[in-house]
């Protein structure tokens, strides 16, 4: 039998040793599953088994034997793509292993940031966006900027962790369970530096330990954020993250539970005179709104 292979385009940094199983989701919802397949190691060259196998020359296999078939099962061009991973518990059960926790988490977090704001008069105007393609050029984060001009923002997203091997003599040693990670640079931003002194002192007085990292591979959202409108001062908060741009990423849920209780002291901490953030000779009195 001659399987039909539908030839597929990675988009968002997704290495090629990570694909294994996929989700095709059609336009009317229903859900295909699919193999990445490739050539067997059998009848590689041996320069093929040097290196991992590109994606150009992976595919996906829903298990059909034509073109037709797969069309009577709803699969079109332009279908969305998307790993396959069942959310799961491991050993230690303050660790969780899932796809998407870049930036998943970050989705959850400021839901209930809210939440737990909800009851209060902050006295500011909260904005929670959950933006859309930041992996690919930042660009929801740059709708929602230019529509809700803050006067400050948080982007919440996630760092490495560093404690697995080969890892060691990085940037940083943040690890899963030391706390929530704050980003000081990366490639498309470096930190507003009175607002990353204030997240110092507010993680201080409410006994939040904080981990500190830079990295100079990657980027988040505060990349576009920082230069909309009239420039913005920004930072990135988030968790740290085993095996990032995986389809099985892993969380310590103690240090989500810090990251939403240090994110929640912040917004309660901006009042008249912690909106006074010094940026070099200019003094910034923010008055009314933060994007997270």
């Amino acid at each position: 039998m001659v399987l039909f292979h539908l030839r597929q385009l990675v988009d968002g940094g997704i290495k090629s040793c990570y694909l294994k199983k996929v989700t095709i989701t059609t336009d009317s919802g229903k859900e295909i599953r699919g193999i990445i397949g490739s050539k067997p190691p059998h009848v590689l060259t041996p320069e093929e088994r040097k290196k991992p196998m590109e994606i150009k020359n992976m595919f996906i296999d829903i298990g059909v034997s034509s073109k037709e078939e797969a069309e009577e099962a709803g699969v079109e061009v332009g279908n969305m793509v998307t790993p396959y991973s069942e959310f799961e518990v491991l050993a230690n059960d303050k660790y969780l292993t899932a796809k998407a926790f870049d930036n998943r988490y970050g989705c959850a977090l400021a839901v209930e940031v809210l939440k737990r704001l909800k009851d209060e008069n902050i006295g500011i105007n909260l904005y929670s966006g959950a933006t859309v393609q930041e992996e690919v050029g930042l660009r929801g984060a740059k709708v929602a900027a230019n529509t809700i001009k803050p006067d400050l923002a948080i982007a919440v997203d996630v760092g490495i962790a560093y404690d697995t091997p080969g890892m060691s003599g990085q940037t940083s040693d943040s690890k899963l369970g030391g706390g929530p990670v704050v980003i000081m640079m990366d490639a498309t931003s470096i930190a507003h530096q009175g607002l990353r002194k204030h997240i110092k002192d507010v993680a201080k007085k409410h006994n939040i330990e904080v981990q500190w990292d830079t990295t100079p591979g990657g980027g988040t959202d505060a990349g576009s954020i920082h230069v909309a409108n009239e420039g913005i001062p920004t930072m990135t908060i988030g968790v740290t993250l085993r095996y990032m741009h995986s389809n099985v990423s892993v969380l310590n849920v103690d240090d989500y539970e810090n990251s939403i209780r240090l994110v929640t002291e912040i917004v309660r901490s901006l009042n008249d005179e912690t909106y006074k953030i010094s940026c070099g000779s200019q003094i910034h009195k923010y008055k009314e709104s933060l994007l997270i």
